[in-house]
């Protein structure tokens, strides 16, 4: 316990105000986007630049292509939302399940391929872990602009493993981080949920 003090506070010591803004403006995103508020996109832009950043300095190669989808999905995503003024329910759609079962399906062949390639041709750790986290969160980020209620299912897991893998890394607050995510994006679900059956009426 110790010794994941001292490392949480030699973290701080290097990323420090670069990770903590990373970490704030993530939340806010993760939060702006359960409710359906496009401005979420910013902030997900600013979260996702910096880990870029951070990413680099770390060697973490999936990390990197992971945050520099991000930058490009917000903004995507900040223009295919802003078609919703202010006035509109934000309009949730449902997967159908033979489509969504075909996304997991390439999901988890795309992963097995980046994993293996990833293993053969670098030092990458955590292979597998880290190629499934970054190949679902593109999913996943993909069904959010498109409004998608599964998106949630999907962050959920994603998020869980991503915790158990930065807490590995010793980045402590981005552990944490997605811990929080994990518990926003079951609030999510059900919110979105909740947008579903009132524009199916």
């Amino acid at each position: 316990m110790l010794d994941a003090w001292q490392k949480l506070l030699a973290e701080v010591e290097v990323f420090n105000a670069l990770e903590i803004i990373a970490v704030i403006t993530a939340l806010i995103y993760v939060v702006l986007a359960s409710i359906g508020n496009k401005w979420c996109f910013l902030f997900g832009l600013i979260s996702s630049a910096i880990y870029i950043y951070i990413t680099i300095k770390l060697n973490f190669l999936f990390d990197v292509g992971i945050n520099a989808y991000y930058v490009i999905m917000s903004f995507y995503g900040w223009f295919a939302w802003s078609y919703t003024t202010k006035e509109q329910t934000l309009i949730v759609k449902s997967v159908p399940r033979r489509l969504m079962l075909l996304k997991i399906l390439a999901g988890i062949i795309i992963t097995l391929l980046l994993a293996a390639g990833a293993e053969q041709f670098s030092s990458a750790e955590l292979a597998y872990l880290d190629a499934f986290t970054t190949v679902f969160a593109i999913i996943a980020t993909y069904m959010v602009v498109q409004k998608q209620i599964e998106n949630w299912l999907i962050w959920i897991v994603v998020d869980s493993v991503a915790a158990g893998m930065y807490f590995y890394k010793e980045l402590y607050f981005t552990s944490l981080l997605f811990i929080i995510y994990t518990i926003v994006a079951v609030f999510g679900y059900f919110k979105w949920k909740k947008l579903l059956e009132i524009s199916s009426k």
